[in-house]
């Protein structure tokens, strides 16, 4: 999808308010280029390094990596280069996701080159594999309510979007980290689902600004994926069928779209997909 059109709709969901700033700031009339993202980063409130403290600089990617240190984790991992293919939104998307959430990128990508190195040899590892399950198709829930935090994680769909959805408005806030899931949402589809992981708040952060939230939560993921014990198997994440979320999707205000079980599915029945 062209860049013009991709923007219209990525403006028009309500998916990911975060990712709205920078599109509104860019050019409209073509790509913006890594001279422009890298412009960006360097107007955000203080740095952005990888976790070796050198400045991230997004960078034209024109061929395949060909030896394991130019590979698209092992670069930015040495030398801080962030890769981005030239007209592409999966790239483009990743990079706005490094200035929206730059903490949590750079240990995601220090876990990412350790877990390479290590795998190099043999097939992807169980963490490998969430890692990169939440790297794409990451969804960030940030919850004041313990109630609400059960009933996603028992998959009770009706209760949570539907029954309460005024209580989820409340004290849930839900951010898209997956940059696959990001570019989904241009054109989403029924099946469109995340991979969560729950943060649980005790203070109402909720009222504060969106920078002040995305500060917040990006400490708290940076928090997590720090936890070499954490993100050792992609069941750790929560399916989150994305869709139902209140306020995302016009069809979801009506009781009949979340009985569509092949979409929510009960916990029983959830599979890995």
């Amino acid at each position: 999808m062209d860049f013009q059109e991709g923007r219209k709709r990525l403006l028009a969901s309500n998916f990911s308010q975060e990712v709205k700033q920078y599109l509104r700031v860019v050019d409209s009339s073509g790509w913006p280029s890594c001279d422009v993202l890298n412009r960006l980063a360097n107007e955000q409130t203080g740095t952005i390094v990888n976790a070796n403290g050198i400045d991230i600089k997004f960078v034209t990617q024109y061929e395949r990596s060909k030896t394991f240190e130019t590979g698209f984790e092992q670069r930015a991992f040495l030398s801080g280069e962030v890769q981005v293919r030239p007209e592409n939104w999966h790239d483009l998307l990743n990079a706005f996701t490094w200035l929206l959430f730059p903490k949590s990128k750079a240990a995601l990508n220090a876990r990412h080159y350790r877990v390479l190195r290590t795998d190099q040899y043999q097939d992807r590892s169980p963490e490998g594999d969430a890692l990169t399950l939440f790297d794409e198709e990451g969804v960030i829930v940030l919850s004041r309510n313990a109630e609400l935090t059960t009933l996603l994680i028992d998959f009770r769909w009706v209760e949570l979007f539907y029954e309460r959805r005024e209580e989820v408005r409340s004290h849930m806030s839900f951010y898209v980290f997956g940059h696959a899931l990001l570019e989904k949402t241009i054109n989403p589809y029924i099946g469109m689902t995340g991979k969560a992981v729950i943060i649980n708040q005790v203070d109402d952060g909720l009222n504060t600004s969106l920078d002040e939230q995305r500060t917040d939560v990006d400490n708290a993921l940076l928090m997590l994926v720090s936890d070499q014990k954490a993100f050792m198997s992609g069941r750790e994440l929560s399916p989150l069928p994305m869709l139902g979320l209140p306020g995302c999707w016009n069809e979801n205000e009506k009781l009949d779209f979340y009985l569509n079980e092949s979409y929510f599915r009960p916990k029983k029945n959830v599979e890995s997909r």
